[in-house]
């Protein structure tokens, strides 16, 4: 089974972001963990959140779930979800699920802090 590795740490250049980096697989398995890092979040009033997928392998449809399961609470309490450094492959995934409308799929982490 593949690992999942979850990390989330103050933005350097804008301490009120939280930069979640992303490594390994986010399927079925590990999309429990993926929700969890984000409650936590929540629950510290955390709600300008950079999604680095720079080491992400794999999402499933489970992983795009809970992103659009969160998004609407996100923004209710005028935050956002940006995304980072997503690869080519992932990015496809993305396109065709048409959620570049919805999320904004930034180049680089700092690009994505930027946007606050």
């Amino acid at each position: 089974m593949e690992r999942l590795v979850l990390a989330s740490r103050a933005a350097m250049s804008n301490t009120s972001v939280t930069v979640v980096d992303i490594e390994g697989v986010l399927d079925i398995n590990t999309v429990g963990e993926f929700e969890a890092i984000l409650q936590e979040l929540f629950k510290k009033k955390q709600y300008k959140i950079v999604l680095n997928m720079k080491k992400l392998t794999y999402i499933s449809s489970a992983g795009f779930g809970v992103l659009m399961s969160i998004i609407k609470d996100v923004r209710k309490n005028r935050g956002d979800i940006k995304i980072a450094n997503v690869s080519p492959d992932i990015y496809k995934v993305f396109d065709l699920l048409e959620l570049p409308g919805l999320f904004h799929i930034l180049k680089t982490e700092q690009d994505a802090i930027s946007e606050f």
